[in-house]
């Protein structure tokens, strides 16, 4: 077989084993994929994805952090902006001092705590029952005594944009996967809209125009560079109430 022919049937190879992985993906994304548990095909599709050469109108330098523990993506992704913007912390630190609603495991009768007040569940836990996370005014109070900081809720694409251009990270939720409900009521009777596999990131960048961006770049404490169309993000933001916290 000359060279000629075996350079062609390993393109066909390569060919065929990126076209599995795909598939792969494609059906990995619409499962749930509870956050802290890696899930192998996804983190080798982001790994491929984000070697794929594009220009971006705007990519903050930000490193990367991987989360310490099954729970801790939002302090993680905390952590990736504070440190951008010049703050020397780590995940200990700031879950020191991140407020907890209730440390306990789901109660049988669906009552649990709010994670808008404090972290809910056990950090090292699991979804559903032993732990869950938290949401955005607990981590903005956080994050306001090392930098100044902005809770934005239900914005436009362009507000998000707005900031990257002008070197602000981002931390915003939304889901690794199908994104179940599990919601719970707490002990005074509100009710918690929470999805099974809620989520946080770092968005650090986008290509295309401003006015017209193509991908959003984010920063996954669980794997890595990820980069979504902007109706996937959208689609995900949108999960979580478009829940988002600028680190200025």
């Amino acid at each position: 077989m000359n060279k000629k022919n075996k350079k062609f049937i390993f393109s066909v190879s390569l060919l065929g084993v990126a076209l599995v992985v795909i598939i792969l993906v494609i059906f990995e994304l619409k499962i749930d994929d509870p956050k802290g548990e890696e899930n192998i095909i996804k983190k080798v599709y982001y790994q491929v994805v984000s070697v794929i050469p594009v220009k971006p109108a705007a990519k903050l330098n930000v490193l990367y952090h991987h989360q310490e523990h099954t729970l801790s993506c939002e302090i993680a992704s905390l952590l990736m902006a504070l440190n951008y913007k010049g703050v020397k912390v780590t995940e200990t630190d700031l879950i020191k001092q991140l407020p907890v609603s209730d440390p306990s495991p789901r109660q049988a009768n669906n009552i649990w705590g709010d994670p808008n007040l404090g972290f809910v569940g056990n950090i090292d836990g699991f979804m559903p029952n032993t732990g869950y996370g938290v949401y955005e005014k607990p981590i903005y109070d956080l994050a306001s005594k090392y930098r100044t900081a902005k809770i934005i809720t239900n914005v436009s694409l362009n507000d998000l944009i707005t900031e990257i251009t002008n070197n602000n990270p981002v931390v915003v939720w939304g889901v690794v996967g199908a994104g179940q409900d599990i919601s719970w009521k707490t002990p005074q009777g509100q009710t918690i809209y929470a999805k099974l596999d809620e989520h946080a990131r770092t968005l650090i960048g986008f290509t295309g125009k401003s006015d017209n961006p193509q991908l959003m770049i984010l920063l996954d404490p669980i794997y890595g560079e990820v980069r979504l169309s902007v109706a996937d993000f959208l689609k995900n933001w949108e999960k979580l109430d478009k829940r988002a916290v600028v680190i200025y």
